[in-house]
């Protein structure tokens, strides 16, 4: 009797190793895919990390050359109801293609020239408004028809 107990414990052993192994098959072959594909966006971000790395380095040397003049001369600026109305007048814009051309909207150019005294802008939009301030009606004008 004890020669048949042993006979059905191996083989439900077995059975049982034959049925467990071929659920976990599926899950073997899923996550060696995931493996991979780990190992893969692991390189994807380690080269766009470096990617990275050299844009920003890049930046850090060029904005220190063009940024220190402009700052200086955006403080010194001074913007005004009066000057914002007539620099427009000079482009010959309607408020509408001067916002568009300083990167603001309608109601804002509105706003801007009925305000009473010095207007309060972005660094921006300052620095938008001074370059439009040194561009003449044609050049205004082709810059917005791109």
């Amino acid at each position: 009797m004890a020669n048949i107990a042993k006979v059905l414990k191996d083989e439900i052993a077995r059975i049982s190793r034959k049925e467990v192994k071929g659920v976990t098959l599926g899950i073997g072959k899923s996550n060696t895919a995931l493996k991979k594909l780990v190992a893969d966006l692991r390189k994807r971000v380690a080269s766009l990390e470096k990617e990275n790395k050299r844009l920003a380095a890049a930046a850090r040397k060029a904005k220190p050359q063009a940024a220190e003049k402009p700052a200086e001369e955006q403080e010194k600026a001074r913007f005004t109801a009066k000057g914002i109305r007539s620099l427009r007048n000079r482009l010959g814009l309607t408020q509408a293609d001067f916002a568009k051309l300083v990167g603001a909207t309608p109601h804002a150019v509105y706003l801007w020239e009925k305000k009473e005294g010095g207007l309060n802008l972005r660094d921006k939009t300052k620095t938008a408004l001074l370059s439009v301030r040194e561009m003449g009606a044609r050049e205004a004008k082709a810059k917005l028809e791109r």
